[in-house]
């Protein structure tokens, strides 16, 4: 190892470090965070400028520290960085930039952990689905199938025995389990000019971070409503959810008695979860807010500052059905909806070379995330249920 390669790693590992000490400390500020982001892309920053260093040195035939110590002229180095890129592009067909970008590892970074809270408190924002006040969000760091256990005890019970008597159970509970992977879904690309890359204090990635959730929001969360599951794609809890036998006796809304029978169809042990909420469009919401009881008072009341229908918090999905025939309302314990987060699959690629792009000074990024879903119900559990529109 050169003299050149023993400093640059000294110094990564200590930038690496500091990052890690601010990134992992849970009492860290919003300053800290970013100062930690800012530290990861310089150390990233370092690797890729000697890997660029490397490869010029090769071009020129001369040594790392020849060409770092000043002993090559700028001329005779703008010389070799256009004589490798010709020589790559008439090899490959493709140009080559030098433009450092954060995290850079061939021509893609892995989000830091800072940018995975961000991007996931963003796409929160979107599908409600992906807040863990809500569901049980599971984050792995890796992506292998994932056993849950379930066991049914609705038939669970006790009873005294007397002394001396035998008596065996009545009925074994019965064991099963839920099976997680991670599908992996991918964000439209994003055009970005390299002078941002360049003269941006902030990186990139939290710069898009906003752009990402959106995209990953849309995908993710009308899957989560209406997904397969079945090995295709996440298990939807609209897909999932046990019928609650109620019908609106018209197609475009429901009445109190309606929404009334479908809280009770709920097992009482669910409904005191304090993840049980109902789940609707915004439009079915429209129609819920104008119900009045028998006295003439708004369904809805306030508690802590939220709408509650029966005392239950109320989440909006743009992805739940509004016509008629449909299961247009969800009720029931949503902390039994497992959605599951592979932490490492939160990836950014950078593609600097795109054609149509590179012309224009212009990079594409596009943003990762590996989800999958399922409802926990062993044995048909009623732990979620819809209301269906008349048709």
């Amino acid at each position: 190892m050169t003299n050149e390669e023993i400093l640059l790693q000294s110094e990564r590992e200590t930038l690496l470090r500091e990052a890690r000490t601010l990134a992992e400390n849970p009492n860290a500020t919003k300053a800290d965070l970013k100062r930690a982001d800012v530290l990861l892309a310089q150390a990233s920053s370092l690797k890729t400028r000697y890997e660029r260093q490397v490869r010029l040195a090769d071009a020129m035939g001369v040594s790392v520290e020849e060409l770092t110590k000043g002993i090559v002229t700028e001329e005779q180095r703008k010389a070799a960085e256009d004589r490798e890129a010709f020589m790559r592009y008439m090899k490959t067909g493709e140009l080559r930039t030098y433009t450092p970008m954060a995290d850079g590892v061939e021509g893609a970074f892995i989000v830091p952990q800072t940018f995975y809270k961000t991007l996931l408190t963003g796409i929160a924002q979107y599908t409600e689905l992906m807040d863990e006040k809500n569901v049980n969000l599971i984050a792995s760091e890796k992506g292998n199938v994932m056993k849950l256990p379930q066991v049914d005890l609705s038939t669970i019970t006790s009873a005294i025995v007397a002394d001396n008597v035998d008596a065996p159970p009545v009925a074994n509970p019965i064991f099963s389990s839920l099976l997680l992977s991670g599908f992996n879904y991918r964000t439209n690309p994003i055009a970005v000019q390299l002078n941002l890359e360049q003269d941006s204090f902030e990186s990139v990635m939290s710069i898009l971070t906003a752009a990402f959730s959106v995209g990953l929001a849309r995908g993710i969360g009308a899957d989560l409503v209406n997904g397969a599951g079945a090995g295709a794609a996440p298990q939807g809890i609209l897909t999932a959810a046990a019928n609650s036998g109620v019908t609106s006796a018209v197609n475009t809304n429901f009445n109190v008695g309606e929404i009334e029978q479908i809280y009770f169809s709920v097992n009482r042990a669910y409904r005191v979860s304090p993840k049980c909420a109902w789940l609707m469009n915004d439009a079915t919401y429209k129609q819920v807010r104008s119900l009045v009881d028998s006295s003439g008072r708004l369904l809805l009341n306030i508690v802590d500052d939220e709408e509650r229908l029966f005392g239950k918090r109320i989440l909006i999905s743009p992805d739940m059905p509004t016509a008629p025939g449909s299961k247009a309302i969800l009720f029931g314990d949503f902390g039994q909806y497992q959605v599951r987060v592979v932490r490492n699959g939160a990836t950014v690629l950078r593609k600097s070379e795109a054609p149509g792009y590179v012309e224009r000074f212009a990079s594409l990024y596009i943003g990762f995330l590996r989800v999958d879903a399922a409802l926990n119900a062993p044995n048909g559990a009623k732990s979620v249920v819809y209301g269906t529109l008349h048709a």
